[in-house]
């Protein structure tokens, strides 16, 4: 595949994946309501973790201390993401993760790096159709600073993805972290155990009734986007990662309103165009000497 095309193609594979994560959000809420979120993203990751153990080079330490980075990032922004899930709508939360777009070329000058003009009208963009769209959503405040360090944590793990992915194979990568998120999530389960005592048993049981939601959850929103963000975020910049993110409130508001029920009216469409304008502002050609960004396209 050519340098040129290779971003584009990056972009869809994104965009795809944002596509499944916008259902993760109706998916886990769903869940959460019938078994303790921390054995939810535990067994979410277990399965992951199973489905993608074949491929791991289990001896490479430098594989695993880059999935541990990851996934220490990826980790802590599912536990703040699953506490304020639980305070408010799924659409809500969704919206508030996806802040993480701004977050992410705000955090760009900490690692002594410039972007285009194109890349912060697309922020600009992107972040008011977030906002836009919050409109619709209840309110919590204890909920909305748990989401909001959830973007601030994904942020973190969309620029470390840029770092790293390139270094190994998306399979092996994506594997590592599953294994690394499975372990994080015993901690997790082990926490929730010791404070609800002999309950907690019978709410795992729970599980039993949604276990095809949990498979979807593990193997696919889990283990295969893992994988297709791996391969996508080696050949795009976290910036370019972060604005096609952006669509996920957009698509989890779309999943909310028909699997919960949940309202999605005029100004959350409004939000959504705002942030598909925003993805095709990201893309236009920028000139090297601007000190621009620019994807590497690794062979």
């Amino acid at each position: 595949m050519s340098a040129s095309r290779t971003p584009v193609v990056a972009s869809l594979v994104l965009l795809l994946v944002t596509l499944c994560w916008g259902t993760t959000f109706p998916a886990m809420k769903a869940v959460s309501q019938q078994m303790p979120p921390g054995l939810m993203v535990g067994t979410r990751w277990a399965l992951a973790a199973l489905a993608l153990a074949p491929f791991i080079d289990w001896r490479n330490r430098r594989l695993w201390r880059d999935a541990a980075l990851l996934a220490a990032a990826l980790f802590a922004s599912f536990v703040l993401q699953v506490l304020g899930l639980t305070l408010m709508s799924a659409g809500r939360n969704a919206f508030i993760t996806g802040l993480n777009v701004i977050m992410v070329p705000l955090l760009l000058p900490l690692l002594g790096r410039r972007i285009g003009p194109a890349v912060w009208v697309a922020v600009v963009l992107a972040g008011a159709g977030i906002v836009v769209m919050s409109y619709e959503q209840g309110s919590s405040l204890l909920g909305d600073a748990l989401t909001f360090a959830c973007a601030l944590a994904f942020a973190f793990y969309v620029l470390g993805m840029e770092r790293f992915a390139p270094r190994h194979p998306a399979l092996a990568l994506a594997g590592a972290q599953a294994v690394v998120m499975a372990l994080l999530t015993l901690l997790w389960i082990g926490v929730e155990w010791w404070l609800q005592g002999a309950a907690y048993p019978t709410q795992a049981a729970g599980a039993l009734q949604v276990w095809p939601e949990l498979l979807y959850l593990g193997v696919i929103c889990s283990g295969l986007i893992l994988i297709l963000q791996t391969w996508a975020q080696a050949r795009a910049s976290a910036v370019q990662a972060a604005v096609v993110y952006a669509l996920e409130p957009f698509f989890a508001a779309v999943f909310s309103a028909w699997w919960l029920a949940e309202a999605f009216g005029l100004r959350a469409m409004l939000g959504g165009a705002l942030v598909i304008g925003a993805m095709i502002v990201s893309q236009w050609p920028q000139r090297p000497h601007q000190g621009a960004e620019h994807p590497h396209a690794p062979n």
